[in-house]
């Protein structure tokens, strides 16, 4: 027969030893959360700005969440890197840039190409988008053959975007200019409005055009390639396109991480997985 006191003191002992188990357990999960909170204090968040079109390199789905070849390669770098959080930023076109400029934005993914302005002022990663151009016209139109032709004829075109600033370096030397109407509209609105014959032409992306002619059965529209030297008339290289990097501290060692990445999901076949999704073709540069 135990006495009182045995019991007494058995019952303290075992109190004492949930006591300093629950005290371990509580410590363990102390130290886990400690070094998951402490792995995440050392995860940058980087801000993509992005302005929604053109669809489909940017837009917002059916529920409002953004998608597209751009915003599916950016997701898929996210994954790669681990040391940082990407969170984008939906707003107009001219305000990408701007917020690269003041450093709202570390990263710019909006079907970007190359032109030696945009160069002095952002830092470019590997492409990734092999495009070229074409200028689309209606079926009937036999006046417009090369880009020389658009002297005289009306556009309506984006501003900001390498295609405007090409037909608006070509007005300042032309005797006869072609007529811009700017627009932030939604190119596939823009396309559209050639058509119905409300503008001449349009100079755009050739992947763009053969999705905006598909979706929206546009058969009375035909696209016409340029020549090599008109094309380095709207880029002085490839036809590529590009993410932009706003040039703030850290801005190299991020490109440097992006561009380790970009070959990463090219040689894995995660972009070209992207690019069929989107374009229904194989659009990786390189292929």
């Amino acid at each position: 027969m135990k006495l009182w006191g045995e019991i007494t003191m058995n019952k303290k002992m075992g109190i004492l030893g949930i006591t300093l188990a629950a005290g371990f357990i509580l410590g363990g999960c102390g130290t886990k959360a400690a070094s998951t909170k402490s792995a995440d204090s050392n995860v940058k968040t980087i801000v993509v700005g992005t302005s929604g079109m053109p669809k489909p390199f940017t837009y917002a789905d059916e529920n409002g969440k953004l998608a597209g070849y751009d915003i599916d390669t950016v997701r898929a770098l996210d994954k790669e890197l681990k040391q940082y959080k990407f969170e984008f930023k939906k707003t107009e076109i001219t305000s990408v840039l701007a917020g690269l400029d003041a450093g709202r934005f570390q990263i710019g993914a909006n079907n970007f190409g190359y032109n030696d302005e945009r160069a002095e002022k952002y830092l470019y990663t590997k492409p990734t988008f092999q495009d070229w151009f074409v200028l689309v016209v209606r079926n009937n139109n036999q006046t417009i053959k090369q880009f020389a032709d658009v002297a005289g004829k009306t556009t309506v075109a984006t501003p900001g975007v390498n295609f405007t600033m090409a037909l608006e370096k070509f007005n300042k030397t032309a005797s006869t200019k072609t007529k811009i109407t700017y627009s932030q509209e939604d190119p596939a609105k823009q396309v559209q409005d050639i058509s119905s014959g409300k503008y001449d032409y349009a100079l755009i992306d050739k992947p763009l055009f053969d999705a905006y002619k598909k979706e929206f059965k546009l058969t009375n529209l035909k696209g016409l390639d340029l020549s090599t030297s008109d094309e380095k008339k709207v880029t002085p290289r490839t036809p590529y396109s590009y993410l932009l990097v706003s040039k703030t501290d850290g801005g190299q060692q991020l490109v440097k991480d992006l561009n380790k990445a970009i070959v990463k999901i090219q040689a894995d076949g995660t972009q070209a997985k992207i690019s069929q999704k989107y374009f229904g073709e194989d659009y990786v540069p390189g292929k």
